[in-house]
């Protein structure tokens, strides 16, 4: 799909953020991808989304940080934490945890975990991640499920813990993709609501 500025895509309605995936009638996608980048970012602290994720067959909805400079080089080289991902027809009910960096990336990461979350569309749950200079704990409706730790390796440590660098927040859904999977036919749209991102230190 294209990420679009339409405010068809993305908009605030009754308080929460609504993120849509659209198809078009030449059968193509649109939807938003919204970033907090040379905005805000931090470095350490507890981040917290509070959301109804998008559970339709072939969307990719995703809450997630990324460096706000890529000091130590390109992707995967200055990490990536993906607070939460969901992708209905590629894991049902299960919603991943996952950081990238130079150690283990893409379809093998250094670390990915996932937990079940029943009726992910319809209730709100909030996803979250301590993130301190020691390790990266996942959050579930305030449940640990996933932690990651800082091995503190000698010589090139950024290769497993790029973590110590100003990360900002992203949010999407996708559609289709690696993940995201096949595009049930009779789908023709789906979104993410959310309700608030804190970010605590």
């Amino acid at each position: 799909q294209n990420y679009t500025r339409n405010r068809a895509n993305s908009f605030v309605s009754k308080g929460t953020l609504k993120i849509c995936a659209l198809k078009g009638e030449n059968g193509k996608w649109t939807s938003a991808r919204l970033n907090s980048r040379w905005k805000k970012a931090f470095t350490y602290g507890y981040v917290e989304f509070r959301a109804k994720v998008a559970d339709a067959e072939g969307s990719w909805p995703a809450l997630w940080l990324l460096p706000d400079t890529a000091e130590y080089g390109q992707w995967p080289r200055s990490g990536e934490i993906d607070v939460m991902e969901h992708a209905k027809t590629t894991w049902q009910d299960k919603t991943y945890g996952t950081v990238h960096c130079s150690a283990g990336y893409g379809g093998n990461p250094v670390k990915s975990e996932y937990t079940v979350v029943k009726n992910i569309e319809k209730n709100w749950h909030t996803y979250g991640v301590l993130w301190t200079e020691d390790a990266i704990t996942w959050y579930c409706d305030a449940k640990p499920f996933c932690e990651y730790k800082n091995p503190h390796s000698e010589g090139d440590s950024r290769r497993e813990w790029p973590f110590d660098k100003d990360f900002y927040i992203i949010m999407n859904v996708a559609m289709g993709g690696s993940l995201g999977g096949t595009i049930a036919k009779d789908v023709d749209s789906c979104r993410m609501e959310v309700d608030y991102v804190r970010w605590y230190q």
